[in-house]
């Protein structure tokens, strides 16, 4: 990326400089963004019913949580779903499942948080040797985490997340703005929109979906109950790092430190958070996402605070999922 955090002009109308140095960069992104997406794709799945959850935006949108929530859903249903991810900024290039013994350098943080709330995982930069692999677990249902763009692994349903704070941004496509994909060019080949709602201020510019286009809407809910101390210093490595900030209401915020987006922390970072908070007399806080990039050693001198998905639209997604995906006659 050529940005290592989203720059503030993402949230307003870019100025008349910026959009004469990098329009044109926009313009030849959106002609190769739409030239991939258009691809056809390189596997489909005899075998397993494949979901494909992303997102039209850079960074911040929800994707990973929307994963695990699905994954639970089919789980409940006794259906044998894992999760095939990238790995984003992982070491390792092989295609593996992921397991105890490995740390964010191998297989990404996002996986290896899913893993720890008991979500299987294959991470691999082609998702049809990913989806092979889960096969041969004996996985029939496979859900691809930030899926939409990839041409490895034909989808047989569609999900776009959208963060209701966010929206579009400034509306433009990157680098003049955040969006990755332009929605009215691809909406007719999604099945369903995800709009997460969560307490930062809506700043954003919001998407008009199609009358015929399932929107189902979920409420990004956190939970406090672990943060003892009323006053907190909070960091974070996210996409939108203002809707953790945000969600931290009631508290004396202290501080708020903000990282790029997947950021490996040093131990040097680490310790000046750690005695930041012990001048101050305040918590320490994070997310679970940027606990997974710390050395275990320091778990305990921070709180790392759990998300979970507040469906407003529950039975309209588990309609959506097993009628659309033919699990079973609901």
């Amino acid at each position: 990326m050529i940005f290592s955090r989203a720059p503030k002009f993402w949230r307003r109308k870019p100025s008349l400089l910026l959009k004469c140095l990098l329009k044109p960069i926009s313009y030849v992104y959106s002609c190769v963004a739409m030239k991939n997406y258009r691809k056809k794709y390189k596997y489909k799945s005899a075998r397993a019913k494949v979901l494909a959850v992303g997102a039209i935006t850079v960074g911040g949108s929800g994707k990973t949580i929307v994963t695990e929530s699905i994954c639970k859903i089919l789980m409940a249903e006794a259906k044998e779903a894992a999760v095939l991810s990238r790995g984003y900024g992982r070491l390792s290039r092989d295609v593996l499942p992921v397991n105890s013994s490995h740390s964010y350098k191998d297989v990404g943080d996002e996986p290896l948080l899913l893993f720890s709330h008991g979500i299987p995982v294959f991470v691999g930069a082609d998702r049809s040797k990913s989806a092979r692999m889960a096969e041969n677990y004996g996985f029939d249902f496979l859900v691809m985490d930030d899926g939409i763009s990839q041409k490895y692994l034909q989808p047989n349903l569609k999900l776009i997340v959208i963060d209701a704070a966010q929206g579009v941004g400034n509306g433009e496509m990157f680098p003049l703005g955040p969006k990755r994909l332009d929605f009215d060019k691809i909406k007719f080949d999604v099945d369903a929109a995800i709009v997460l709602e969560s307490k930062a201020a809506t700043v954003f510019n919001a998407i008009t979906f199609p009358k015929t286009m399932p929107v189902i809407r979920g409420r990004l809910v956190m939970d406090i109950s672990n943060v003892k101390n009323r006053k907190v210093i909070a960091f974070c490595g996210l996409g939108f790092p203002d809707k953790f900030f945000d969600s931290l209401t009631g508290f004396e915020m202290v501080k708020t430190v903000d990282f790029p987006d997947h950021h490996p922390f040093s131990d040097g970072e680490i310790l000046q958070l750690i005695a930041d908070a012990e001048s101050s007399g305040a918590q320490l806080v994070t997310t679970e996402k940027d606990l997974a990039r710390i050395p275990q050693k320091y778990h305990d001198r921070m709180t790392a605070i759990p998300v979970k998905i507040a469906w407003q639209d529950a039975k309209l997604l588990r309609a959506l999922l097993l009628r659309q995906l033919a699990f079973v006659n609901i």
